[in-house]
């Protein structure tokens, strides 16, 4: 309302005196009025939660102040989550008896709500103690995108809201971190009983220590995700080195998607190629010390929503191998006809992973590019804005030239009513023939 009578403001008032309207002049303002209020209102409607302003999640730290708790929250459901709609598989699993281990800033184990009950405090492989606090918040946010508890409304849940967290500090204070730094995480998730592990880290190289530690992992039967690029490369138009430990052979690559319809959030292939892909740009999850949302854009948001679809599966398909779950993810994906380079097998799709049936022998790791693809359902959003507002504003234009029109016309007449003229009378008989309309009363009385 306050936009309205900003607007209407604008039309009744020139420097603080307001001029008396006329009939036809009154009209018009309204009309305007109204069309600035649609014009405003549509595409606020359309936007839904995401409108409101959240603090970015940080990476790392430029000072020695810890990111401070996030004081607000959207109300509705991220686009995220309605493009994947993960609550298809929730009636089957939610995570349950899945272990997945974050390797990252740590994870606030305590503070943040939607995590209660959810995290164990594994080692600080880099400086050592306990990885159940996080300065830096971005553990805790990757950890959220995993496995949030499911809101009372229809609001931010993670994709496998009950998968058990284990949280490894692999970074400095500040959040920087080595290539050794993640292969000591790495060991250390495998020792915790990790099945999935998640390593929200783009480094440019490797190191001996790490491609052992994840060949180690892969022969413990533990599926690594990670980033299949940086986030300095999101708007960068060129392609993305190549990024560690994505790059190493057995670890799963993400690539990010971007709003509204989930297209690929890069313009070239990046030199790791991707295996599959998951919306990472402009997410929302929790952070450290509080109950607030925050928001973040990257692949390594990305990987966690895989790291998430990978729990599913493995709580409720036991008895699948790690090659056999990445399998399962990559057939059931959406695919993109003509962007493998870019998505890999295509989008995942948390539900399907998990309910599909693939027949006998389909689970086998064999080579993803005989599975069945699916096309991506196209988003509908941009279409329905446009041809609302065109709508509104094709009935906004046919009434103000209607209003322009018949105004003057009215207050020439002093808006009384018009005549109907009588048809002249017949030259033979001067029979006038059917009632004219002063003879019914309808004439104006200043005919």
């Amino acid at each position: 309302m306050d936009n309205c009578r900003e607007s209407t403001a604008r039309f009744t008032a020139r420097g603080g005196i307001r001029p008396r309207l006329t009939g036809g002049r009154r009209a018009l303002t309204l009309l305007a009025a109204f069309g600035l209020l649609a014009a405003a209102a549509a595409p606020a409607a359309a936007d839904g939660p995401g409108d409101v302003s959240l603090p970015p999640i940080p990476r790392g730290l430029e000072g020695s102040s810890c990111t401070k708790p996030s004081a607000k929250k959207i109300s509705g459901r991220p686009w995220a989550q309605n493009v994947l709609r993960p609550e298809l598989a929730w009636d089957l699993t939610e995570g349950d008896g899945a272990t997945v281990a974050v390797i990252d800033t740590g994870v606030d184990a305590h503070g943040t709500p939607a995590l209660a009950g959810r995290v164990e405090a594994g080692p600080d492989v880099a400086g050592g103690g306990s990885a159940g606090k996080d300065c830096v918040g971005h553990g805790t946010f990757v950890a959220g995108l995993i496995a949030a508890a499911k809101p009372d409304d229809a609001g931010f849940a993670g994709i496998a809201p009950s998968t058990h967290i284990l949280s490894v500090r692999a970074t400095a204070d500040n959040g920087t971190t080595t290539p050794d730094h993640l292969a000591a995480g790495i060991d250390a998730a495998v020792a915790g009983g990790a099945q999935v592990i998640e390593v929200p880290v783009a480094l440019a190289s490797g190191s001996a220590e790490l491609t052992a530690s994840v060949q180690a992992a892969r022969a413990k039967d533990v599926l690594i995700v990670a980033p299949a690029y940086g986030n300095q490369q999101l708007d960068s138009g060129k392609a993305a080195p190549a990024a560690y430990p994505a790059q190493l052979p057995g670890v799963v690559a993400v690539a990010a998607l971007a709003p509204p319809d989930g297209l690929p959030d890069q313009q070239q292939p990046p030199r790791t190629a991707p295996d599959l892909a998951a919306p990472g740009d402009n997410v929302v999850s929790v952070g450290p010390r509080g109950g607030g949302h925050f928001t973040g854009s990257g692949a390594d948001y990305a990987s966690a929503v895989v790291a998430g679809a990978a729990a599913l599966v493995r709580s409720y398909r036991p008895d699948l191998t790690a090659p056999q779950v990445l399998s399962r993810l990559q057939r059931t994906a959406y695919h993109y006809q003509g962007a493998v380079s870019l998505v890999g097998s295509g989008t995942v799709d948390p539900g399907s992973a998990v309910t599909a049936s693939l027949g006998a022998g389909r689970d086998d790791g064999a080579d993803p590019a005989m599975a069945l693809r699916l096309p991506a359902p196209p988003s509908r959003d941009a279409e329905h804005r446009a041809w609302t507002i065109a709508g509104v504003s094709a009935g906004l234009i046919a009434l103000l030239g209607l209003a322009a029109a018949a105004v003057p016309r009215g207050q020439r007449r002093g808006w009384r009513p018009g005549r109907l003229s009588a048809p002249a009378p017949d030259a033979t008989t001067g029979d006038t023939g059917p009632a004219s309309a002063g003879d019914t009363g309808l004439a104006s009385a200043g005919a």
